[in-house]
């Protein structure tokens, strides 16, 4: 894409023609500052305050009235004027003019068709709409600058054979979220049911001095009753605090209603999300439980499609629809590709598990992964591209006709529901001996009190006794309390139950174990009860596999309407007729995905208040203007997200934001630049915490990313060292089977001194440059059977232009640093590796290059001012973390800046050592040198 800011009457079309290329024109007219647009509404909303103040945007950025297309011939395209709403809604804000959007696009559009009969010059026509836009606005001249238009060139490579697709210009003018705000304020006026909105915009204030983190309240959550019937099929049970989190959203959330969670890094908050979409699935299996013959639970419609006839689907099969949504596409992305994967489940249950495999292996293949699947569970929709590949291989699907033994290993619906009858008892007989065993230890406790009360000490150790410090009991005392009838009988009983039920860990014991080892221990369930409840998910997905093949004919069908609808959302449908068709599909792929952008047109069949189920991904993130329209068509939303990392990012400026608030009264929590869709979640929920001056949701803090520093760093700059670490898998250098990774010279601050940036491009040569080394010694000391592949690391900045300056130095040194890896993949990697803070929330690498640059104070301490930035960069690591900066320019606060002096060991190595470090194999550890 070539952008040309037209200033003069000169051409700015290219004289040369590329016959490899396509290319298509846009003009952009109506050109209007925003920061003039930004002094507008201030000196309208708030007068006493100084429009001028520096907050306001950049100078060089501009908004345009709207755009239109120019043909290969340099002529106007009939048809391509675009009308973009912005200054329209500046003028109604502002009070400027009384025209509405309808009388606006009409006067523009007649004076498009009226200079393209008199064949009228591209840059003609744009200054006549310009010059129409802010005369019907009845906008002030200044807003316009010395940029008449805005010519912009985007290009495709013209394939042979291939009829090339039309170019359409980026979609400046196709911000979805006012048009959705705009139906939203209808419909409340209207008296709608908005969903999970209205709670978050109406709920008081939850904060309170409750903590959802202490061992009392943790304990009373792990009550067995508590826990879901069904878990995912890990070989690895969720954390307690995990664990919390999901029984109490349940709990909070059996038919509406909004949780929050939050989720520090590598805290397992996909983790988490998997066990609540087991859970769900289950749920769906007991009501498919219900129906003697699969068919019956569907009817026929008395119209259908124009792909033929659908069917109804039991309306008590409406609730399971689970969407995943969020600001960030790689987000839903990566969740949505992630649980298909078979290394996602657990050794044990691979063989069991193999749901709908061809949807499931043309799903992954059309986003080019490559892992095996297990089964269907999900895929991402969200914009046309994802939405035609997923139609297109449900399509397939359909065309392959029914699913069959060879495709499903499907049992007859009979076997299936006995089996799955099975399984739901093996969990509910569990569930009653740990109630069992709960009681027995309870009445030993009493007991235990009686005979203290009597002048004897407690003989078993339960929460209570713990509690009050009664665990001193010689072993004579403890054998003589025990030789009472009543005591050594629990006690046999007890461990009978202990025998049956395998690893269970009583209230007593998580109470009396240090923090690392609780932070591994479940209360209230067993071996058994994990592997029970595991073993009714698999029961379940067949329960499913067997259903779809029971009800293929009336499934089929409703599914040709789905893809019509998915594929083509402008052709709209009743609500009432879509719940049938996304609950069918549902069936098939429980979990769907999409950016809030691209949200509406997913579901744009589907009315307010009609996702059962919506789990927001990486809230800290999300702006809640983006956010609310999805929470108006959700039931139940879970926010999951974390304000310690990174926030939303907003256009908006701090004068204008002040204004606004200011002239419509708004609370500073719902502010644009306030906070995000986390915070507004948090505060309306009771279970939470109060964390490093922030009320947070259900907490999670368990830690199993990295090791140290990056642990301690992050763990005092965000969270009050509240996190506990646990990773035994990472504290090895080299785990077993893991040689592909070489690790560097332990973690260390690289001080390089004496250098300044470049102009206006926060960019200090110097460090790029020891960056630049070091990537190309990681590459050089890998393994010789991984030689040549290009080491897991990130380079990260909080400076775009850093970034950019290092990926510059890079690509142009490549054949040096990297030897004779293709120029292609050393290009790639480094789109993928090197970028800003921004670019890696989510994400992980065995080292993370942390290349600071600047010198300014005044960029500094925005890059310092909130912990997120660098909570986010650090936690990237895993195994290294090399800081890439003068210390001397950036430690500034003694406080907030601590963990810049290091972790009780040496950190800090001048440049010169830094070489000499990486200079000898990565696998040495030389001792670090500290610079005074």
């Amino acid at each position: 894409m070539v952008v040309t800011h037209v200033s003069s009457d000169r051409d700015p079309w290219p004289s040369m023609r590329d016959e490899t290329k396509t290319t298509r024109q846009f003009v952009r007219f109506g050109v209007a500052s925003m920061r003039g647009c930004d002094s507008l509404l201030v000196q309208r909303w708030r007068p006493d305050q100084d429009s001028r103040e520096p907050d306001l945007v950049d100078n060089d950025r501009f908004t345009f009235a709207g755009s239109f297309a120019v043909s290969g011939k340099n002529a106007a395209e009939k048809g391509s004027l675009v009308v973009s709403r912005f200054l329209f809604d500046l003028a109604t804000a502002t009070e400027s003019s009384t025209i509405t959007f309808t009388e606006y696009t009409n006067l523009l559009e007649g004076e498009f068709k009226n200079r393209l009969k008199t064949r009228a010059k591209p840059l003609a026509i744009a200054e006549a709409l310009a010059d129409q836009a802010f005369i019907a606005l009845k906008l002030p001249p200044d807003l316009r600058p010395s940029v008449k238009c805005v010519v912009v060139s985007r290009s495709k490579p013209v394939k042979e054979g291939k009829k090339a697709r039309k170019i359409r210009d980026a979609r400046l003018f196709g911000n979805a979220y006012p048009g959705l705000l705009r139906q939203l304020r209808q419909d409340v006026e209207d008296c709608l049911v908005i969903g999970g909105a209205w709670d978050l915009l109406t709920q008081p204030s939850a904060e309170s001095d409750f903590d959802a983190g202490c061992d009392d309240t943790v304990l009373e959550r792990l009550e067995t009753h508590r826990y879901p019937s069904a878990r995912w099929p890990s070989d690895f049970s969720l954390s307690p605090y995990q664990q919390v989190a999901v029984n109490e959203l349940f709990a909070r959330t059996s038919r509406e209603g909004i949780f929050s969670i939050n989720g520090p890094p590598g805290t397992g908050k996909t983790t988490l999300v998997m066990d609540v979409v087991a859970e769900i699935i289950s749920r769906r299996a007991e009501i498919l439980l219900r129906f003697d013959n699969p068919l019956d639970a569907f009817k026929a419609t008395a119209s259908g499609s124009d792909h033929g006839s659908t069917f109804e689907i039991d309306s008590a099969l409406h609730d399971f629809i689970i969407a995943v949504a969020s600001s960030n596409n790689g987000a839903v992305n990566n969740l949505t590709l992630e649980l298909p994967k078979r290394s996602k489940i657990g050794e044990r249950y691979g063989k069991q598990l193999n749901y709908l495999p061809k949807l499931a292996e043309r799903i992954l293949a059309q986003h080019q992964v490559t892992s095996p699947a297990w089964g269907s569970v999900s895929v991402p929709l969200g914009n046309k591209q994802n939405r035609d590949r997923c139609a297109s291989a449900v399509a397939e699907l359909i065309d392959d006709g029914c699913p069959d033994d060879d495709d499903l290993s499907t049992r007859n619906w009979g076997e299936a529901c006995a089996i799955y009858r099975a399984a739901k008892a093996r969990v509910d007989d569990l569930k009653a001996k740990h109630v069992r065993l709960d009681e027995l230890a309870r009445s030993a406790d009493e007991f235990g009190s009686l005979q203290k009360a009597a002048g004897a000490r407690p003989p078993v150790v339960t929460a209570s006794s713990a509690r009050n410090g009664s665990l001193a009991m010689s072993q004579a005392e403890a054998m003589e309390a025990a030789s009472h009838p009543i005591i050594a009988a629990s006690q046999r009983q007890i461990e009978e139950a202990r025998e049956e039920l395998g690893k269970v860990v009583l209230p007593a014991e998580f109470l009396d174990a240090d923090p690392r080892a609780r932070a591994e221990m479940l209360v209230g369930t067993s071996t058994a009860l994990e592997d029970a409840r595991a073993d009714l998910f698999v029961a379940a997905m067949a329960l499913h596999q067997s259903f779809i093949a029971g009800a293929w004919d009336p499934i089929s069908a409703n599914l040709r309407a789905w893809t019509e609808r998915i594929a083509h959302p402008e052709t709209g449908g009743s609500p009432s007729s879509a719940v049938h068709l996304w609950s069918t599909f549902s069936l098939l792929v429980p979990v769907v995905s999409s950016t809030f952008c691209s949200f509406a047109n997913v579901f744009a069949s589907l009315g307010r208040d009609a996702i059962p189920w919506l789990i927001v991904d990486e809230a800290g993130q999300a702006a809640a203007h983006h956010a609310i329209d999805a929470l108006s068509r959700a039931k139940r939303t879970i926010v999951i997200g974390d304000p310690f990392q990174l926030e939303p990012i907003s256009a908006i400026s701090s004068s204008v934001d002040d204004a606004l608030a200011s002239r419509f009264g708004i609370p500073r929590e719902f502010r644009s630049k306030a906070g995000s869709l986390q915070t507004l979640a948090d505060r309306i929920n009771p279970f939470g915490a109060r964390r490093n001056g922030k009320w947070i949701g259900a907490p999670l803090l368990v830690h199993r990313r990295c090791i140290e520093p990056m642990f301690s760093i992050s763990n005092a700059l965000a969270y009050e060292h509240s996190m506990v670490l646990v990773n035994n898998a990472l504290q090895a250098e080299n785990p077993v089977g893991n040689d592909r990774l070489a690790f560097g010279p332990e973690s260390a601050w690289f001080n390089v001194r004496g250098a300044s940036e470049m102009p206006d491009r926060f960019y200090v040569p110097e460090e790029g440059a020891l960056a630049c080394y070091i990537m190309s010694r990681l590459a050089e000391c890998r393994p010789p059977q991984h030689r040549g592949q290009l080491p897991d690391l990130f380079v990260i900045s909080p400076f775009r232009k850093v970034a950019l300056g290092i990926r510059e130095d890079l690509l142009a040194n490549a054949p040096t640093m990297f030897g004779h890896t293709a120029p292609d993949v050393v290009e790639e990697w480094a789109e993928r590796s090197i970028g800003t803070v921004h670019s890696f929330q989510g994400k992980e690498a065995e080292i993370v290059l942390l290349v600071l640059g600047a010198s300014d104070a005044e960029s500094i301490s925005w890059a310092l001012a909130k912990p997120n930035i660098m909570n986010v960069a650090v936690t990237r690591a895993r195994r290294r973390l090399y800081v890439i900066g003068n210390r001397a320019n950036w430690f500034q606060d003694s406080s907030r800046d601590a963990w810049m002096l290091g972790q009780g060991r040496d950190w800090l190595v001048d440049e010169a050592d830094a070489r000499a470090l990486f200079s000898r194999s990565p696998h040495h550890k030389p001792h670090l040198r500290l610079v005074v």
